[in-house]
């Protein structure tokens, strides 16, 4: 169970991290289109493994009590990237 909180810390994580790096990119070099092809293919691999692995922890929060708050708290966490990419896609419309 704390491999797979791990690893939902990890990707939410290492995701804001990508992500934010691409922006600063995008930001300094300007309309680059390897930046954006990158950013886009980028977006919809992590969108996919985030509720993959988003649903994993809901599932397992939900059959296992013992370690449901630690759960929902990775969950939350996971959650949060929402308005930052909201945010980010805002600030490059």
């Amino acid at each position: 169970m704390n491999s797979l909180n791990e690893l939902g810390q990890i990707t939410a994580t290492l995701s804001f991290v990508i992500g934010t790096s691409l922006l600063a990119f995008f930001l300094y070099y300007g309309e680059s289109s390897f930046i954006i092809e990158f950013g886009l293919v980028f977006i919809i691999v992590v969108f996919t493994v985030n509720i993959v692995l988003l649903s994993v922890l809901i599932g397992s929060a939900i059959l296992n009590p013992k370690h449901r708050l630690k759960l929902i708290k990775t969950c939350a966490i996971m959650l949060l990237n929402i308005p930052i990419v909201i945010f980010y896609i805002c600030v490059l419309l």
